[in-house]
């Protein structure tokens, strides 16, 4: 199984940012994807949830464009926000199920999750092309938080 994760190709596109400004009313991370990207992410996530070890997949980012920060609407679309060229999505096998940080990395940002988090992230992923969004998922102090918006652009 931890081959086949190695080898999936995510497809799509994948936007995560984080405001630098208002950053009081929008703390955290903010996701958002196309369909391409919904589709084999939660592949991805199939298979990670499959296998029985730990294991971590480095996925490309996308810069978020001004449709889709205009979701959030922070400072009415304008404020100043930053991303990372790179999310690891790093299932932790060994980690209680409900576990789930963040973590800022100099060339990326690391989402590690348990098995239950894991579950909640698929399915908030899955819903971004239904036009799902404005929701969080957090650790239990409220830290870590990822926001998910629907994506603007078709």
């Amino acid at each position: 199984m931890k081959a086949k994760i190695e080898k999936h190709k995510v497809s799509g596109k994948v936007y995560a940012w984080t405001y630098k400004d208002n950053n009081r009313n929008f703390p955290g991370w903010n996701f958002t994807v196309d369909l391409k990207a919904s589709e084999s992410l939660s592949e991805l996530l199939d298979l990670m949830s499959g296998c029985e070890w730990s294991t971590k997949k480095k996925i490309k980012t996308e810069l978020p464009t001004q449709a889709q920060l205009n979701v959030p609407n922070n400072q009415n679309g304008t404020a100043k926000w930053k991303s990372k060229p790179n999310l690891t999505l790093n299932c932790k096998m060994s980690e209680l199920e409900n576990h789930w940080l963040i973590k800022e990395l100099d060339n990326g940002i690391e989402i590690q999750f348990g098995k239950e988090k894991l579950n909640e992230l698929q399915n908030a992923i899955k819903g971004i092309p239904k036009g799902n969004g404005d929701f969080a998922i957090s650790d239990q102090n409220e830290e870590s938080i990822l926001y998910f918006w629907w994506n603007s652009e078709k």
